[in-house]
């Protein structure tokens, strides 16, 4: 159970590797799509730098030397991207070279002018230009760089020649001037590592020609010429393991830095065209290898030209034979479509002749359904009035129990006071104390006893109902104008106000229950109200929706 387990979650997870995989190959698919399409802006930027070297050509005063240097500038950027002026300039520095009469210069122009030629498969002119290449005044650089031309000459011989004894020779010049190259190079150099690279690969030791790419790519980076060339190299050796998945993947990073360093004499696109074609991706492949084609046009080399040119016809007979295939089932689709659209037409009429009854009868749901909407919004509002009343009335029967229930508790109490005082009259007119009784009855400090005790219990009851009264009745007010007071406590304006959210809005009545005139309760409403933030008309309103009652 334990090994079924392991071999599941392996499944899941080789599986999902294989996704990312995939995912990783559709966006430089993609990304490639979109370089192919940008071809024109990276070539401008290139072009812009030819002719700001070339402009510098035109200046005046200027000697052999540093002409030599620019014509040398423009062959590095000439140099894989339109062959025929490279070798112009490679060239004009050969006749600069003599004229100087410096064998340094003269070397180097003639090793440079037969490593050209080998890459555009001229193996006769590349001889003649190496063979003038006086071998004992070369540098150290010089020296390498003169075996390595041999052996890109012989290497490309080797690869392309059809007698079979004569390839045999080619490839043993080749292995000659590789092991020469071996003992001079450093070990380090990238000269070095890329032939020990290709060795490796020939040989069939792909994980260690891997281990030597891994060094190459440290030593560049994306964007740079040679970035193209060392993911190339790459894509061979995942083609030496079989690995088809690692080899495309690569050969779009080789073709995108193609693109973008305006790199002409190109082999990842159509090497990678090819691959896709394999697969059945024909439309991809027919475009990229007719933009291999156009490069190769563009460097001017037919030994490039040719190669594609095998693979395009391939390729464009596919395309051609899909687009006909695809051209005859859209003339099926056409008349299949034909066929629907008359049917199609045939339904119309009918579903037109449904949908004008269908607007009749709309029409008549509508109006019925706006009567009703109507209805229904005026039963609503019916309903929230009615239910507001109610709560009013519940509020205000709550409030009648709360206030009877309170003064039947009070009223009790003044009879037991009442009864009190009658037993003190009684006792005094008893005991015959009637001055004394006379000088407590002349006193009016028991009225204003009475009147404070009232007071403070109707501003306890008040509070008891409406804890929050004062709170939100200072929001109503001005800020410099809210009332301070006592917890517990009501000033007569407030209780004024009480009594009008208690639902006695009449003057007289507050008048009556306060122990004030009509008038001086009618100028303390009118103070207070200009105090309001509100409108003065509406306050009174506001105040009677102060507070929910609680019990």
């Amino acid at each position: 159970m334990k090994k079924i387990f392991i071999l599941f979650t392996l499944s899941i997870w080789g599986i999902g590797l294989m996704s990312a995989a995939d995912n990783e190959l559709d966006s430089l698919l993609k990304a490639l799509d979109d370089k192919v399409k940008q071809d024109k802006t990276y070539v401008e930027l290139k072009e812009n730098r030819i002719k700001e070297l070339k402009n510098k050509r035109t200046y005046q005063n200027i000697d052999k030397n540093e002409l030599y240097l620019l014509n040398k500038s423009l062959y590095e950027e000439y140099k894989t991207y339109i062959s025929d002026s490279a070798l112009y300039y490679l060239n004009k520095n050969l006749d600069i070279s003599y004229s100087l009469n410096q064998s340094e210069k003269i070397n180097e122009t003639h090793i440079e002018i037969a490593r050209l030629c080998s890459t555009l498969g001229m193996y006769c002119e590349s001889f003649s230009a190496i063979g003038k290449v006086s071998k004992q005044n070369l540098n150290k650089e010089q020296i390498a760089e003169y075996y390595l031309c041999y052996k890109n000459i012989y290497g490309g011989l080797a690869f392309y020649t059809q007698n079979q004894r004569s390839k045999n020779e080619y490839w043993g010049q080749y292995k000659i001037y590789v092991d020469t190259l071996f003992q001079i190079l450093e070990h380090n150099s990238p000269e070095y590592l890329k032939l020990k690279e290709t060795i490796l690969r020939q040989e069939g030791r792909v994980e260690e020609a891997l281990a030597i790419n891994d060094l190459r790519l440290n030593l560049t980076q994306n964007g740079k010429e040679d970035y193209a060339l060392i993911t190339f190299h790459r894509s061979l050796l995942y083609q030496k393991n079989g690995d088809i998945l690692n080899q495309k993947k690569y050969l779009c990073r080789a073709a995108i830095s193609d693109i973008q360093s305006a790199i002409k004499d190109n082999a990842a696109i159509s090497m990678l065209a090819n691959i896709l074609f394999e697969e059945g991706n024909i439309n991809r492949a027919y475009d990229y290898i007719r933009f291999s084609l156009s490069n190769a046009n563009i460097y001017n080399t037919r030994l490039r030209a040719s190669e594609i040119l095998n693979v395009q016809t391939i390729i464009d007979q596919a395309y051609h034979e899909k687009s006909e295939h695809q051209k005859d089932k859209l003339r099926l689709y056409v008349i299949y479509i034909s066929v629907l659209l008359v049917l199609l037409l045939v339904l119309i009429f009918f579903i037109y002749k449904q949908m004008k009854k269908v607007e009749a009868m709309s029409i008549h749901v509508k109006e019925s359904n706006a009567q009703l909407k109507n209805l229904n919004v005026a039963l609503q509002n019916m309903n929230e009035e009615l239910q507001r009343t109610n709560m009013e009335v519940v509020e205000a029967n709550q409030i009648k129990e709360e206030y009877i229930s309170y003064f039947l508790h009070q009223c009790s109490e003044y009879i037991d006071k009442m009864d009190a005082y009658r037993k003190m009259v009684n006792r005094k007119i008893k005991d015959r104390e009637i001055d004394e009784l006379y000088k407590i009855t002349k006193n009016n400090n028991l009225k204003e006893h009475e009147l404070k005790e009232l007071f403070r219990n109707f501003d306890t009851m008040f509070l008891h109902l409406f804890p929050d009264f004062i709170e939100e009745f200072n929001l109503l007010l001005q800020a410099e104008e809210q009332i301070i007071l006592k917890k517990g406590e009501l000033n007569t304006e407030l209780r004024i106000f009480a009594l009008i959210r208690l639902g006695i809005s009449d003057s007289s009545q507050i008048a009556s229950f306060l122990g004030y005139s009509v008038n001086t309760i009618y100028n303390y409403r009118a103070k207070v109200k200009n105090k309001t933030k509100f409108y003065r008309s509406d306050f009174e309103n506001q105040v009677r929706k102060i507070g929910t009652f609680s019990r």
